[in-house]
Formats: structure tokens, sequence, C-alpha cells
């Protein structure tokens, strides 16, 4: 069995591996619990004095229990806040001692055991039952009594994993406020302080997502321009066109400048030479001169294989 801790609230237990019990919701400060057997009501309360008036009794402050007798009220004994285990179960048990004295021997007081059954169909407080009287309860002379109350308040709990839980919960209310009151505090400082608007007031970072180029599928066009002539040789197509800059430059090496041009002037000497001239380029052809033609010393050809 289980060992029960030190508990310094009244009226509860709380074993070693963390079974906790707590009977101070059956303290009642309105009325008293009756248990009836015959004509005999006996009157209890728990954790606390009886409600109901007191009759010829001892220290009627301290009465826990009491049954009405001729001679005056009889107590069962003074209030106790301390339970105990039941040695046989687990379930809390009350004692109480210094009652009234006992009719066959003043020099012994009357005592109450009253053992609290879980019992969670018992939605109420319950009531408790007599199921044993010393002695028996034919007579008046009855001085020791057992009790037997059934009742969901008996029902254990974990009282270690509720302060856990209590715990965990104090941890994430302190963490809430001390976000929201960041938040708050940023917010009224961009809007107030910055004279920001919108949502550039709010301390929420901004997240640009990274932009993604795709690769083209654009089918490769067929390269303009002429495929012979002046350009660069591609790997494909042969010769390509030149572009602007490289045309011009290319016409600019072979273009005549007006030194050029009267180099060209001095070299035709005049309209004699270009006479010889003519006709040596028509001799190289295989053209005959039109002097041999009509003297008949040439035959005609033509090219440069005599027909």
């Amino acid at each position: 069995m289980s060992t029960a801790e030190k508990d310094d609230n009244p009226c509860t237990l709380t074993l070693d591996h963390g079974t906790h019990y707590d009977l101070n919701p059956l303290s009642s400060s309105s009325a008293d619990y009756e248990a009836t057997v015959g004509e005999t009501k006996f009157k209890l309360n728990v954790c606390r004095a009886v409600v109901s008036e007191l009759w010829n009794v001892d220290e009627p402050e301290n009465v826990a229990g009491f049954v009405s007798r001729e001679e005056g009220d009889f107590s069962l004994g003074q209030v106790n806040t301390t339970l105990h285990m039941f040695p046989s179960s687990s379930d809390p048990i009350l004692y109480l001692d210094g009652g009234s004295p006992c009719p066959n021997n003043p020099e012994e007081q009357a005592s109450t055991a009253i053992r609290f059954v879980c019992t969670p169909s018992v939605f109420e407080a319950g009531e408790p039952q007599l199921i044993a009287a010393l002695p028996p309860l034919d007579s008046d002379q009855s001085c020791h009594f057992v009790f037997e109350w059934k009742t969901h308040v008996a029902c254990p709990t974990n009282r270690k994993a509720e302060l856990q839980q209590g715990h965990y919960l104090v941890f994430f209310a302190i963490l809430f406020i001390a976000i929201l009151t960041w938040f708050a505090g940023h917010t009224f400082y961009n809007r107030f302080y910055l004279k920001k608007r919108g949502i550039d007031q709010f301390p929420v970072p901004h997240v640009s997502m990274p932009q993604i180029k795709l690769p083209s599928f654009k089918k490769a066009s067929a390269p303009s321009g002429p495929k012979w002539g002046f350009g660069r040789r591609s790997q494909r197509t042969g010769y390509t066109a030149m572009n602007q800059d490289e045309t011009q430059h290319f016409a600019g090496r072979f273009s005549l400048s007006d030194d050029d041009e009267d180099d060209h002037e001095d070299l035709t000497g005049g309209a004699e030479d270009a006479r010889v001239l003519g006709g040596e380029a028509r001799e190289w052809r295989g053209q005959p001169r039109r002097e041999e033609v009509e003297e008949g010393r040439v035959g005609v050809h033509r090219g440069l294989v005599d027909v």
C-alpha cells in the first residue's frame, strides 16, 4: 500500500505516486447529513462542526456528529480534518475521537470512523450509512460507530498531473501575454511614430517569393541574310551575312579615297595609254585587233581557240 504524504490542506490526502483525495466539497454550512436506523437519527458533518442545535453536550463548537438521547445529545466525536487510507482498500477514512463518555465506562469516550467509498454514479454528495455499532444498537449503550459514505467526491485524482498541467497553462498564458504586448507595442510605434499605414504598421515579416525563370522552348529560326557572299562562315549554313558595322568596315577598306582616284588617273596615261591597254586586254582575252582582222592576217576565233 502506498504511503500518504503530509498535506497542509485540511481534509485532503495525497499519496506518493500522486493520487489525491479531497473531501472539502462535503463540508456543509447549511445543514447536517443524516443517517437513520429505525427511529434513531445520527447527524454528521465533514471537516467541520455540525450546524444543528445541541443540548446538554460538552464543547458543542467542536462536535462533528451526534445522536439525540433522553438524557441529552450524545457526541460521536470531535472535528478532525486529517484523512487516512482504509487498510484494505484505496478509500479515504476519517476518524472522530473525543466524543461523549461511554455509558458503560465513563472513563472511555465515544469514537466514530467514516469510510468514504468512491462511487461515480452518485452525482450528489450522498449520505452516510451506519454499518456497525459497539455495543450493538439494541440499547443506548453503544459508544463506537462505523459509517460508510458512498459519493463521487471520494474518487481520487492525480494532483501531480493537475499541478503540471497548471504549470503549462500558466507558462503559455505568460507567453501569450508577452507576444501580445510585443505585437501591440510595435504596431503603435510604427503607426504613430513612423507614420506607417496598412500592413506596414504591423510587425509582420515580409517574405518575397523568388522569381523562377523557366527555360524557353522556342524553335530556333533559320538565320536571315544571304548564304553566299562576304561574311563569316557558319558551322551549320555556310556563310552568314555580315552585320552593318562589318559591312561598313569592309567597304571602307576597299573604297577609293581622293588620293587613290588621283593615282588611278595617273596610271591610265591618257587616251593613248587607254587604247593600248584596251588592246592588250583584248589580246589576252583572245580577241584579235581590228587592223589585223581588216588586213586578213588572222582568222576569226572565239575565245582562246581558233575556229
